[in-house]
């Protein structure tokens, strides 16, 4: 009889939990598991070229799919790698394991130089993770698993590690029951949605602000229905996009922290928010910007509510179920003031038109070919580039739940591996906008999109650097240093590792090698030629008035 290894207990556990895909590197530290989840074929493991990599892919095919992603990584430098990752998930409140190895347990804590020793892994991943289990005997494994699984999906999603010595994954043992924790309803308490409702049906300029909260609780049917009974105005966070159609008349896109649309918001008398935490953004730019009216805040984490603002009406509960209380409990018909609501959509329009004006002649025509040629269903991510600033996390428009992405954290790098396990969740064609600084941080993925041929649209916007700081350092300062790359051949290097592409100059270029990478199977990259194309103005922040450097 075959015997049963705590490797052999993590590969069914994944196979219970229904987990099609997961990252990693192989190491010494992680062999058995590895072995396991491939002598039992019910997971394929998709094998990353850094460990870092593999946690944003992760982390994207957690956003994509609404599920949990899974990174198998070794003990010690392999976990160190993890950490950023890790801090993104954080950042971004999705659901991520990190699994990976530790020294035996006869030398754990002993400091006598183990391969890869690291004693305060668990202190480690703790910083950037919610729980953290580390077992120390063969019978604490499965405990340990289903008490890292029940956390990650209780509450507010966020990301957990899994640490196992490497004798415990040789160690036989017997099966352990895996599974997902029974569905909690955080229900709101009726006494709060009977005084919101009310609050609601008193007023008569209403806005809804729907952040990433509404995605992650499947809300975005509710919020819809209770946006067009109230004939409501939603605007939408830059994580929430995608929680109402971006083409639905009473949407307005990711446009609250825009001073134009900010000002023409200032009458409501009311803003419902939901899911969201009003990220204050760098330099504290948007803390000022108190919402109009009274506040009603819903959020399943309640110490997030007022953390920001003050929360006249603070409602503790899952999106979708408080959104669906107060639906039921407003039964007045009365809709928002028509001349508020007209004031909106026209400060909306206009805001659309200016910003699109700006964009110069080239990047309009580029932003609606991929419109016009992603389907509805497909992935659009971004990383933090000037392209994504100044028209992918506003302009372009979102149509579905899950298909929008980008680093909740700011950071530049993540956009890139995120897009690939983004791609590989969801099974759609998946754009990508990149500038080429960040996008060098995981280039040598390329040679995992090809390995896997993922259907994957990468589009590197080059400007021979990191063109948003290099903005703002000419904003600030009057001056450029350490922000010049030089110009890398992208289709060249994404053709050594087996992925084609073409650099283009004009957007009749682009629109032949864009209906090229759509046709394709797997991955395609585009590098456009930034210096060939008509400048937008950029317009990310505004100026910091700073006296450094002046004689």
């Amino acid at each position: 009889m075959t015997s049963f290894s705590g490797a052999d207990l993590i590969a069914q556990a994944l196979a219970a939990l229904n987990i099609k895909h997961v990252f990693g590197i192989v190491s010494i530290h992680n062999m058995p598991m590895f072995d396991a989840i491939n002598r039992l074929g019910k997971t394929a493991i998709i094998d990353v070229r850094h460990e870092q990599a593999g946690t944003h892919a992760a982390d994207g095919y957690a956003r994509a799919t609404g599920g949990l992603g899974v990174m198998i990584a070794s003990t010690g430098p392999g976990t160190s790698n993890t950490v950023t990752g890790l801090y993104e998930a954080q950042y971004g409140s999705s659901r991520v394991l990190v699994i990976t190895g530790q020294a035996d347990t006869a030398f754990y804590g002993r400091g006598v130089g183990y391969v890869h020793e690291a004693e305060q892994q668990v202190a480690m991943l703790q910083s950037v993770c919610r729980r953290v289990e580390s077992p120390r005997h063969i019978t604490q494994l499965g405990p340990c698993l289903q008490s890292v699984i029940t956390d990650l999906f209780t509450g507010r999603p966020a990301p957990g590690a899994l640490e196992i010595p490497i004798d415990l994954q040789y160690a036989e043992t017997e099966p352990f029951a895996i599974e997902y924790p029974k569905a909690v309803n955080y229900l709101p308490e009726p006494k709060a949605i009977t005084a919101a409702a009310a609050r609601i049906e008193s007023a008569s300029r209403r806005i809804i602000i729907a952040g990433g909260g509404v995605i992650a609780a499947d809300a975005s049917e509710a919020l819809c229905r209770l946006a067009e009974k109230l004939d409501c105005p939603v605007i939408t966070t830059v994580d929430g996009r995608g929680a109402i159609s971006e083409l639905h008349p009473r949407s307005i896109g990711n446009y609250y922290n825009s001073a134009g649309m900010y000002a023409a918001l200032q009458d409501a008398d009311v803003t419902i928010a939901i899911g969201t935490r009003f990220a204050v953004g760098v330099d504290g730019q948007f803390q000022a910007q108190t919402p109009p009216g009274d506040l009603i805040q819903i959020d399943i984490d309640g110490p997030m509510i007022g953390r920001t603002h003050h929360a006249k009406f603070p409602i503790v509960a899952d999106a979708r179920a408080a959104i669906e209380a107060l639906d039921a409990a407003i039964t007045s018909t009365d809709v928002n003031d028509d001349q508020f609501n007209q004031k909106i959509w026209e400060a909306r329009d206009g805001l659309r038109q200016a910003m699109r004006k700006r964009l110069g002649k080239d990047f309009p025509q580029i932003m609606d070919l991929i419109r016009a040629q992603l389907p509805e269903d497909g992935l659009f991510v971004r990383d933090q580039t000037i392209s994504a600033y100044n028209w992918g996390n506003q302009q372009f428009p979102i149509l579905r739940p899950r298909t929008s992405m980008n680093p909740s954290s700011g950071a530049i790098g993540p956009g890139f591996p995120m897009s690939l396990g983004a791609a590989i969740g969801a099974g759609k064609k998946t754009v990508i906008v990149h500038g080429d600084g960040g996008f060098m941080f995981h280039a040598t993925e390329l040679a995992t999109a090809a390995q896997y041929q993922v259907p994957l649209v990468i589009l590197v916007f080059n400007d021979s650097g990191y063109g948003v700081l290099r903005w703002l350092q000419d904003t600030r300062f009057g001056r450029i240093n350490e922000t010049d790359l030089g110009k890398v051949a992208f289709a060249k290097m994404a053709d050594s590792m087996g992925v084609p592409g073409a650099r283009v100059q004009s957007v009749p270029e682009f629109e032949q090698h864009l209906k090229t990478a759509m046709a394709a199977k797997g991955p395609y990259l585009i590098d456009i030629d930034m210096a060939h194309l008509d400048p937008m103005e950029i317009s990310i922040m505004p100026k910091k008035q700073v006296e450094l450097g002046k004689d």
